[in-house]
């Protein structure tokens, strides 16, 4: 090999070097700032015994991490979602939920929704999911499920913006609430606290706001929309390095379609092998949402 050529394969390998290094410095400027109490509860409930509730079955890798770690310390874990018009999606939902170890999975091929017209994903005003949501029949088919399984916790995403925006996040997350609050005084009501999956107010400005390539930014939508300042502040943080692997495969299993709007929220994180990403990013953050009647569980 000419000494040209090996000038050539160094200025190359160390301009990639340079380039590599400037993107995780990127990566890095992404992470949150701010620090929140290492969450201790999760560790100190008896009833090992918890339900996850979400729109869409991929929007539950927002808290895997957490959900791998409970299952490997004997938590009896189940997942409801709803059905997708795609039948090889919801097949893949259960072959994921296996992966996961997950108990029991559920998905409710119910329409959820009246307004099935183009746009879905767009926010809209809260006092039109009436009009737009069937609220009545996924209220009672929740609770009927919750009833049966009687869990201890329940995980989701927020009620104010849905992680981003996307309305079906709010609309599920806001049934999971007037569950708990129209139960949490009757006798033998099981749910102690709703989790509730949220990024820090720093990355939400860093990732879903500058980060964000569209022409529409849903999370300033939803905002606007709904008469939010954005997703609530997280009460607690889970460090979930020793599950990254894991959750590195969980979220590679998923449709094409569905890693590219995970890669939305999760910028990047194909291009990098799990230790080094989930080096970065390595806790998920929640809001926990517990009773506000004294004497009562929830």
């Amino acid at each position: 090999m000419s000494r040209r050529i090996i000038r050539v394969a160094v200025a190359v390998a160390g301009s990639v070097i340079i380039l590599v290094t400037a993107h995780l410095l990127y990566l890095q400027s992404m992470k949150a700032s701010e620090t929140y109490p290492q969450d201790t509860f999760l560790s100190t409930v008896t009833k090992k015994k918890a339900l996850i509730v979400t729109a869409h079955d991929d929007d539950a890798y927002s808290f895997a991490g957490t959900i791998l770690g409970l299952v490997a310390q004997g938590w009896d874990i189940s997942q409801v979602s709803f059905g997708r018009a795609d039948e090889e999606k919801n097949q893949l939902f259960y072959s994921l939920a296996k992966t996961q170890g997950l108990s029991n999975v559920y998905l409710l091929k119910l329409p959820y929704r009246k307004d099935t017209s183009r746009n879905t994903w767009l926010p809209f005003p809260v006092e039109r999911f009436p009009d737009v949501f069937n609220v009545d029949t996924i209220y009672h088919a929740l609770a009927a499920l919750i009833d049966s399984l009687q869990p201890s916790i329940i995980f989701s995403l927020d009620d104010s913006i849905g992680g981003y925006g996307h309305p079906d996040h709010v609309f599920i997350s806001k049934q999971v609430i007037a569950y708990c609050n129209n139960n949490q005084t009757r006798p033998g009501f099981s749910v102690q606290k709703v989790y509730q999956a949220v990024f820090p107010p720093s990355m939400a400005e860093k990732i879903l706001v500058r980060n964000s390539t569209s022409d529409i930014n849903l999370y300033k939508m939803g905002q606007q929309q709904y008469h939010c300042s954005g997703m609530p502040l997280p009460d607690v943080q889970v460090n979930i390095y020793s599950y990254a692997r894991q959750k590195k495969q969980y979220m590679n299993s998923f449709s094409p379609h569905d890693r590219k709007n995970i890669g939305k929220i999760s910028p990047f994180y194909n291009w990098y092998p799990w230790w080094v990403y989930f080096r970065i990013f390595n806790k998920e953050y929640f809001r926990v949402v517990e009773n506000q009647v004294p004497g009562a569980t929830f």
